[in-house]
């Protein structure tokens, strides 16, 4: 990489580092229990940015990215240093898990951008109460909270306490998904959460602002 970086300041005055477009965080026990993958067997993708090349090529979120070209990627830190040593427009090879299936996607790199994609939360805690109040979401509500979206269910409350206080969600979280359903209504949230069985836990998909992320709770009766 080093020697990478000294050919490009030569030649064109500046670095330029591959750009992926993807957020990611690590693949906790808990998440790995829910997309069916071992602890630490790869990053989870959760958000892909419109337009750019991980969308292009059929990435989604949800997906747990395994190896670039070859590479192991176990840490999002492997994985911001594989890509960041990538040059533009150079075609990588991705391979991904995807509803326990391995694919392999060709994706053509971009120059990097000022993006943070690494969104990591703590690890799923001990089974307490979940403590959350949701409503539909509105127009209003979505500019008072800078939510980029208008379909979802938004948090209105979280009780201190609660074990969603504890994995860090809080008001004007907007709930995308249900154990990889997505929900869009009061309705859907409810719907999806009846099909939760006893002792099971919920895997979330949230969107905070402009930043989107998974956590898993362990609801109690």
């Amino acid at each position: 990489m080093a020697k990478q970086v000294v050919q490009q300041l030569l030649t064109q005055g500046r670095v330029t580092r591959g750009w992926l477009g993807v957020g990611i965080q690590p693949l906790t026990s808990e998440l790995a229990r829910k997309f069916g993958v071992n602890e630490g067997d790869g990053v989870l993708v959760n958000e892909v940015f419109e337009k750019d090349p991980a969308a292009e090529a059929g990435i989604k979120p949800g997906d747990i990215l395994t190896r670039i070209d070859g590479t192991v990627i176990d840490t999002p830190n492997r994985l911001s240093r594989v890509v960041a040593g990538l040059l533009p427009g150079s075609t990588i090879q991705v391979e991904i898990v995807r509803d326990q299936q391995r694919l392999v996607l060709d994706v053509a790199l971009i120059e990097r951008r000022d993006h943070t994609v690494i969104a990591a939360l703590p690890q799923a805690r001990t089974e307490v109460k979940l403590g959350l109040d949701v409503q539909d979401l509105t127009p209003s509500l979505a500019a008072k909270f800078k939510l980029r979206d208008n379909r979802g269910v938004l948090i209105s409350k979280v009780e201190p306490g609660s074990l969603a206080q504890s994995e860090g969600l809080h008001e004007g979280d907007l709930i995308k998904e249900v154990n990889r359903v997505d929900v869009g209504s009061i309705g859907e949230f409810s719907s999806a959460l009846s099909k939760v069985r006893r002792g099971e836990t919920v895997l979330l998909r949230i969107l905070r602002e402009s930043r989107a992320f998974y956590v898993v709770l362990k609801p109690t009766d």
